[in-house]
C-alpha cells in the first residue's frame, strides 16, 4: 500500500471492508448447505433471495437520503449494528421464518452499508484534494479483501465441522469488529444536506434519466449481476452433486476467494489498457462460457477450475463499475444515486431468484446455467453503449463541479 502511496482515508476504508467482508465470507462458505441442511428447498431459497433483495431495493432510497443528509459514518455504523443482529439471528434460527425475518434484518444493513460506504471514501478523498485516488483504492481494496476470504472459508470449514450454525455466529463477531473501526477511525462526510428527501430522490432520478451512459451502465448491472448470483446460489450444491465432500466446500470458497481476487488485482491493468467497456464486455462473455461448459463436464476438478472463471469475471468487474460509475455522478447527490441504482439491480435480482427456485425444483441445476448464461449475454451491448456517452458526461460533471 506504501508503494501505491494511498492515503489514511484509503487505508482506513480498506481497513474497515477487509473485516466487514471477512464476516461475510465465513458467513456465505456454507449459506446455502446450512440453508438446504434446514429442510429449505431451492424455491424457498428463492423466495428469501427475493425478499431480501426486494427490501434492498425499496430501503436503499430511504437511506441513501439518510446517508447524505445526516452523514455517511452515521449510516455505516447503524447498519453494521443491524447487520451483527441479522446474523445472530441466522445462527441460532432453523425455520424457514425466521430465516426471512433474518433476510429482511440484512437488507436494512446493506442499504445503509452498501452504497454509502463507497460515497464517504470518494468525497473523503476529494474533500483532501486525492480524488484519483479512489481508482486505485477501489480494486486494491476488492483484492485485500477476496484474499482474506481464504481465511474466511478455512474458518467456516473449521466451525462448520463442529455445527453448521457456527460461521454465522462468527460472521456476527466480525462485523461488529468493523463497525468499531468505523466509529473510530472514520471522519464524517455528507451529501446534500439542505434537501427533503422528496427532492434529493427526485434530483437522483432526474440525474439517471437524463445521463445515458448511467443508464445503460445500470442495464448492464442488472444483468450481469443477476448472473453472478445465480453462480452463488448453485456452486456449492453443484460442487457436492459432482463429488466435492461438503467438508471441503469451505476450502473451495477460499480457492474462488482467490480467483476473485486476482481478477481484482488484473482490473487494474486492464480497464485502463483495453477500456472499461470492453473488459466488462470480456468479463460477461467468460462468464457465460463457464455457465455453457459446466453442464457438459461432471469432474468436480474442472467444474471447480469453471466456478473459478466465474468468480475471475466478477473480480474484474466490480472496482471497474464502481469506478466508473462514480465518475458519473455529482457528489451532492452521490449516495442517494448510488442507492436507486441499487435498487435497479436488486429488483432485476430479485425477479431472477423468484424465478430460479422453481426451475431448479423442477429440472435441474444445469437448466439455471443456462439462465445465468443469457443474462451474461445480455449484459454486453448495453457495456458499449454506455461507453458512447460516458467521456462527454464526465467532462460535464467536471465542468459544472468547477463553476460551483
Amino acid at each position: 500500500m506504501k508503494a501505491l502511496g494511498l492515503s489514511g482515508t484509503s487505508k482506513q476504508y480498506i481497513a474497515y471492508l477487509a473485516i466487514l467482508n471477512l464476516g461475510f465470507f465465513i458467513f456465505h462458505s456454507y449459506y446455502i448447505i446450512y440453508l438446504r441442511a434446514n429442510g429449505l428447498s431451492y424455491t424457498d431459497i428463492g423466495v428469501i433471495y427475493a425478499a431480501y433483495f426486494i427490501a434492498l431495493a425499496i430501503l436503499n432510497l430511504v437511506a441513501g437520503n439518510f446517508a447524505d443528509r445526516h452523514g455517511r459514518k452515521k449510516a455505516i455504523i447503524i447498519g453494521g449494528m443491524i447487520n451483527v443482529v441479522g446474523f445472530l439471528v441466522y445462527g441460532l434460527s432453523s425455520s424457514f421464518e425466521l430465516f426471512l425475518l433474518a433476510e429482511l434484518i440484512l437488507a436494512g444493513s446493506a442499504a445503509l452499508i452498501g452504497g454509502t460506504v463507497e460515497a464517504w471514501l470518494v468525497d473523503a478523498l476529494k474533500e483532501r484534494k486525492r480524488p484519483a485516488e479512489a481508482a486505485r483504492t477501489f480494486p486494491l481494496n476488492s483484492s485485500v479483501s477476496n484474499i482474506l476470504g481464504i481465511v474466511g472459508g478455512v474458518i467456516g470449514s473449521v466451525l462448520a465441522a463442529i455445527a453448521l450454525n457456527l460461521p454465522m455466529l462468527a460472521a456476527a463477531a466480525f462485523v461488529g469488529l468493523a463497525t468499531v473501526i468505523a466509529f473510530l477511525l472514520f471522519q464524517e462526510n455528507f451529501g446534500e444536506r439542505a434537501h427533503l428527501f422528496s427532492q434529493l430522490i427526485k434530483q437522483s432520478f432526474a440525474h439517471f434519466r437524463h445521463s445515458p451512459a448511467l443508464k445503460n451502465l445500470t442495464y448492464a448491472e442488472m444483468c450481469r449481476n443477476s448472473a453472478v448470483v445465480v453462480y452463488l446460489i448453485i456452486y456449492q450444491p453443484y460442487m457436492v452433486t459432482v463429488g466435492l465432500g461438503e467438508e471441503y466446500l469451505g476450502v473451495f470458497f477460499s480457492l474462488l476467494m482467490i480467483s476473485t481476487a486476482a481478477g481484482n488485482l488484473s482490473s487494474m491493468v486492464l480497464a485502463d489498457r483495453i477500456g472499461r467497456h470492453r473488459l466488462l464486455a470480456l468479463s460477461c462473455v467468460v462468464l457465460f462460457a463457464s455457465f455453457i461448459l459446466q453442464p457438459l463436464v461432471h469432474d468436480f476438478a474442472l467444474s471447480g477450475l469453471l466456478f473459478a472463471m466465474s468468480g475471475f469475471t466478477n473480480g474484474l468487474a466490480l472496482p471497474t463499475v464502481m469506478t466508473w460509475r462514480n465518475s458519473l455522478i455529482p457528489s451532492r447527490i452521490r449516495a442517494s444515486t448510488l442507492a436507486i441504482l441499487s435498487s435497479l439491480t436488486n429488483l432485476a435480482i430479485a425477479a431472477m431468484s423468484l424465478g430460479l427456485g422453481p426451475v431448479i425444483d423442477s429440472s435441474s441445476l444445469q437448466a439455471a446455467m443456462y439462465v445465468g448464461a443469457i443474462l451474461a449475454i445480455l449484459a454486453v451491448p448495453f457495456y458499449f453503449r454506455a461507453r458512447r456517452r460516458s467521456d462527454q458526461e464526465v467532462e460535464g460533471l467536471r465542468e459544472g463541479s468547477a463553476s460551483i
